[in-house]
């Protein structure tokens, strides 16, 4: 048994920025299922979005974002992210991050920005900032860090949440933590589909802990394709958007531009929109692939700018100098997740979440570009300012928990993963037919009850996130069979087109079923 002030589940920037501000109230605790490091942060290309530029506002960057959400931004979630995000961008600046500046930050721009505000560190910006984070964290004597301790199941009792039962990896024995606060800062959810440009750890475990605890989820149809993995790569390499939002120009296998005649915004459309239109070009040129071509942009600036992806390019036998780059959607980011207020509490008590297992409303049916790394920070200060000198208020219970056994794995539970993430490719996906969802989630159904009968032998780490991916599977199924319309990330043949009228609401998704508000 441990006992701690803050419990933080997750070790990305949400996590880390979290364990950092809370240290000055009280004694933290971080556990990672990985290595600390390990995160979607770290992998991170683009930036954060702030405004720093002298012809930008906080108006514009409000717009921009209400305008990629399709209707369903919380505005008040936007001007929280928007109003804070230099401040926060500084502070990361001061405690140490290498930003890319002349005597102030240089600015890109990415797709669906009216203006440049991305802040960034090169092309390994995620990097940069996961490195500077860990490097704090591990100075600061008020965080203690549990590498490869993964949370199996929160401990609530009537609504309440006392902390979280933690599988120790490596001695292979489940301990219980108990907290003032359980933080959820788990990240996403990408390994649930075949091709994904997330890390291995992105099991959607926060997402499954919150809903297994009787939380509720939000928009959990919205799933982020990100248009640009280079073609063939394993794990996909994600090709940053901030080269179409410097120039790209995606190319059909005869070379021509296509965006245009599709998008009035042509290359610098929606994420989610060029997605989907590559898919339907793949489809008419019967190719398993488009380019973004790069090459015009000139060669000393490429290697200056982008020297990871000029170097990663090269691997594969790609000079984007000189040629153009396979491309290929792949599955990237959840705009939906465990339900927030502001504070970042959910519906449990002392149970909260950050970053992007977390869903406050602020991306609506679809994120802006480079926000994400924002929120994470934004919504810590946030959370930590709610809970602040309050916690030393707050006593620490403990309660008594069933033995968990602890096995080996098995070939069946690999085999199992893969078949969830090639259902959910295939079938709820970039492009969703409602007949398709329904042979899904009957699938999905007939695959959990295998593996609740696997989990009753025990568990290990292989088992707990296989139940995590099947958990996180259905909700993104139930949720976008429940919504019969087109939106923003979700996009269903079966009706595809907006309708306001009936569907400019939020899903809410919980044990009692799917309904809208």
């Amino acid at each position: 048994m441990i006992k701690t002030d803050f419990l933080v589940i997750g070790s990305g920037i949400a996590g880390l920025s979290f364990a950092l501000k809370a240290a000055r109230y009280g004694e933290v605790l971080v556990i990672t299922k990985n290595r600390i490091k390990e995160s979607n942060t770290l992998y991170a290309q683009g930036g954060l979005a702030a405004v720093f530029g002298k012809d930008d506002s906080f108006r514009l960057h409000i717009k921009d974002t209400i305008l990629t959400g399709e209707g369903l931004c919380n505005s008040k979630a936007v001007s929280l992210l928007v109003r804070n995000a230099p401040r926060e961008v500084l502070w990361l600046y001061n405690l140490g991050v290498k930003f890319d500046r002349n005597k102030e930050f240089r600015l890109s721009r990415e797709a669906v920005h009216s203006k440049p505000r991305i802040v960034h560190a090169g092309d390994i910006t995620g990097e940069k900032i996961e490195s500077t984070l860990v490097k704090r964290t591990n100075e600061n004597k008020k965080i203690k860090i549990l590498e490869y301790n993964q949370a199996i199941e929160l401990i609530t009792r009537k609504g309440v949440c006392y902390g979280s039962r933690v599988l120790d990896i490596k001695k292979r024995e489940v301990i219980d933590i108990f907290a003032k606060a359980t933080i959820l800062a788990t990240g996403g959810l990408g390994q649930v589909y075949k091709n994904t440009c997330n890390p291995k750890t992105a099991t959607g475990d926060g997402f499954a802990l919150a809903y297994n605890s009787g939380a509720s989820l939000q928009d959990m149809e919205f799933i982020q394709f990100h248009p640009t993995g280079l073609y063939k790569s394993r794990p996909t390499f994600l090709i940053s958007e901030t080269l179409r939002g410097e120039g790209g120009i995606l190319r059909n296998k005869y070379g021509k531009p296509f965006m245009k005649h599709y998008h009035k915004k042509g290359d610098l459309a929606p994420r989610n929109t060029v997605s989907r239109l590559s898919v339907i070009e793949m489809k008419k040129t019967n190719f398993g692939c488009v380019f973004l071509d790069v090459s015009h942009l000139g060669s000393d600036y490429l290697k200056k700018r982008f020297p990871t992806f000029y170097v990663e390019c090269l691997r594969y036998g790609i000079d984007i100098t000189k040629e153009p780059i396979p491309v290929t959607p792949t599955a990237h980011y959840s705009c939906g997740g465990v339900r927030i207020n502001l504070n970042g509490e959910t519906d449990i008590k002392n149970l909260y979440a950050i970053g992007e297992v977390s869903c406050s409303g602020l991306h609506g049916a679809e994120r802006l570009a480079s926000n994400s790394l924002t929120e994470g920070l934004v919504f810590s200060t946030r959370l930590i300012e709610f809970l602040g000198k309050g916690i030393r208020n707050k006593s620490i219970k403990s309660v008594k928990n069933k033995t968990i056994g602890v096995i080996k794995g098995s070939k069946k539970v690999n085999q199992l993963k893969s078949e969830i993430k090639k259902i959910m490719w295939d079938k709820v996906g970039i492009i969703r037919k409602r007949e398709g969802m329904k042979k899904a989630l009957k699938r999905l159904d007939k695959i959990e009850k295998i593996v609740n009968n696997i989990s009753r032998k025990g568990i290990n780490k292989e088992i707990v996130e296989l139940r995590n991916q099947i958990t996180v599977a259905k909700l993104i199924t139930k949720s976008a069979l429940a919504r019969k319309e087109s939106r923003g990330s979700h996009f269903v043949e079966d009706y595809p087109k907006k309708d306001d009228k009936n569907w400019r609401k939020h899903s809410i998704i919980n044990k009692k079923g799917v309904r809208f508000c």
